[in-house]
């Protein structure tokens, strides 16, 4: 009988494992075909579509050049620097788009095998030879319309601009219908690639459900001697799995399954050790950093690295006021309420609280708690939460100091900036905190402390807003030069999420811009009555920033040589 069943199991076994061969070679034909269709992905359909977006980028650049010149010759005294440099611009983009437009027809001229692509081939080669001559065409009636400008034919020079403008417009349309037609093929390759997948999840799907009807067969023939004892097993381990680390094997048969008891409780005596250590930590470290940098004992992380990280101060405006309030006790309560609200906005964007000082809080995004290409993005959200976390705050201001009246006016300051910093288990041989230090963790506090200055909420450096991308809505406030550096350093202020900006900025940010630029200039009179407009308006604070510095200026202008850059003589 013995032999019998070690027989059959036996034969399951082969049988299970020639199924598990054929389906594993009919899986690698699948794979090989959906790997030739990513291929044609990656290798024809991404590149056509790069071409085409390049193309709409040289003709958007070459509309530019084209309408900064036909602005320009409109000035009484055209700067001729900025005509020079403008039609260098405008013959660039127009070879750039020639150019690029030259190598998409080259790489459609090389037919797919498939119909359906084809067809699609065939259609973008007619618009590509349609937008080239729309190109020539709007070309020369550019010159020409340029020519009559700098000859101060306006009326003839306007009325040719009319159909430059329906040239344009047309070239737009097809190039936008030509990248309809790049994202139709790579919908038909994604398609073909989804039919592939379909068949190799069903031909996976076919072996488990055999494997699981062998296992129960085997399962049924042993079950007298192997049930009840690892059944037993399997019901604590489930238990440790759920979180109960108090489950220990009870009496089992002195062979394997024994041996397998014994390995089961000196992995739950493991397991519950760790989680203590864990539990210990996690009440002084954030839990990730004992996850992922203490319990693994990784040296390099320990000893220190440099690495590129997003660091963020926030500064509680008010807190001396809400102090002399409050008894000692009282103010314990309500400056950890405080401080919850705005751990949680970190922890929700994968940031780790470093530290809090005062009433202030420090926190840092970065390897290996988040992805480097999502840090700032990430940071940006959690100074946009933090924000709404103080309307919260505000709420539940009254209910935590028991008060109702004379309640103290409180605000918030953020800073962020990116870069590479030193980052490590750094301290003395019997105090260590694993942390960041450098000169983004310098600059993040300045950029909170400038807030103070320009009347902002959140502001960021230049190094973050690369990284963060087209996450958040800014605005330029300003090139500064904070205490102890002399390098200058473009500042932003957060406004929102992307998308999310209210309408009524988009106004108010445009004519700050503008402000900016003509302050840039030294235009002290142009600069003037848009920033005083803001302040009346808006009661915008970098505007009123601006206004006093520009009436300053005006009476002692800083002359040629002048940089625009701010130098900030305080923290």
């Amino acid at each position: 009988m013995k032999h019998s069943i070690a027989l059959k199991i036996f034969a399951l076994a082969v049988g299970i494992l020639t199924l598990a061969v054929c389906v594993t070679i009919y899986t690698n034909i699948e794979v090989i075909g959906l790997g030739k269709d990513i291929n044609v992905v990656a290798r024809t359909t991404l590149p056509l579509a790069k071409e085409a977006a390049e193309i709409d980028e040289c003709a958007l650049e070459r509309r530019i050049a084209f309408q900064t010149l036909y602005g320009e010759y409109m000035e009484p005294n055209p700067n001729q620097a900025l005509i020079e440099k403008e039609t260098k611009k405008l013959e660039h983009e127009r070879q750039c788009f020639h150019e690029n437009l030259e190598d998409l027809r080259k790489k459609l001229a090389v037919l797919p095998d498939d119909r359906v692509q084809r067809e699609l081939y065939a259609r973008a080669r007619e618009l590509a030879t349609e937008m080239e001559s729309d190109f020539l065409t709007e070309t020369e009636m550019a010159k020409t319309i340029l020519e009559h400008r700098r000859k101060g034919n306006r009326d003839k020079a306007h009325e040719l601009k009319v159909f430059d403008d329906a040239l344009e417009d047309k070239i737009d349309e097809n190039g936008k219908r030509l990248q309809e037609i790049l994202m139709k093929l790579a919908e038909v390759s994604a398609i073909r690639a989804k039919q592939r997948e379909t068949r190799v999840l069903w031909s996976s799907i076919t072996t488990t459900l055999f494997s699981i009807f062998g296992g129960l067969a085997v399962a049924w023939f042993i079950s007298r001697n192997l049930a009840q004892p690892i059944g037993e097993l399997l019901k604590r381990t489930r238990a440790v799995e759920s979180g109960d680390l108090s489950q220990k094997s009870g009496d089992l048969p002195k062979d394997e399954i024994g041996q397998l008891g014994e390995s089961f409780n000196s992995m739950v005596a493991e397991l519950k050790r760790k989680e203590d250590l864990q539990k210990a930590f996690s009440t002084y470290i954030d839990p990730r950093i004992v996850e992922k940098v203490i319990l693994p004992g990784r040296p390099d992380d320990m000893a220190g690295q440099k690495r590129v990280m997003t660091v963020l101060f926030t500064d509680l405006v008010g807190f001396t006021t809400l102090g002399e309030n409050l008894t000692a006790s009282g103010l314990v309560k309500v400056i950890n309420r405080y401080f919850t609200l705005m751990s949680q906005c970190v922890q929700i964007e994968k940031g780790i609280i470093d530290k809090f000082i005062g009433d202030a809080v420090m926190a840092y995004w970065g390897p290996p708690f988040v992805a480097e290409e999502e840090q700032a993005a990430a940071a940006c959200r959690s100074a946009l939460r933090q924000l709404d976390a103080l309307a919260l705050f505000r709420k539940e201001l009254p209910e935590v100091m028991g008060m109702r009246k004379n309640l103290p006016e409180i605000n918030l300051r953020i800073g962020l900036a990116s870069g590479e910093v030193v980052v490590g288990n750094i301290g003395s041989e019997s105090a260590r905190n694993y942390t960041v230090m450098g000169d983004v963790v310098n600059l993040a506090s300045r950029m909170e402390g400038a807030n103070n200055f320009y009347g902002t909420r959140i502001l960021i450096s230049e190094e973050t807003l690369r990284l963060a991308g087209n996450a958040v809505e800014v605005r330029e406030i300003d090139a500064i030069a904070v205490k102890g550096k002399s390098d200058p350093v473009h500042v932003f202020e957060v406004l929102s999420l992307q998308g999310q900006l209210p309408p009524d900025w988009e106004e108010r940010k445009s004519r700050f811009a503008e402000g900016l630029e003509a302050y840039r200039k030294q235009n002290w009179s142009p600069a003037q009555m848009i920033f005083r407009e803001l302040v009346e308006k808006y009661a915008d604070g970098p505007s009123k920033t601006f206004l006093e510095r520009v009436l300053l200026l005006e009476k002692q202008p800083p002359g040629a040589g002048w940089d625009g850059v701010w130098r900030l003589t305080s923290k």
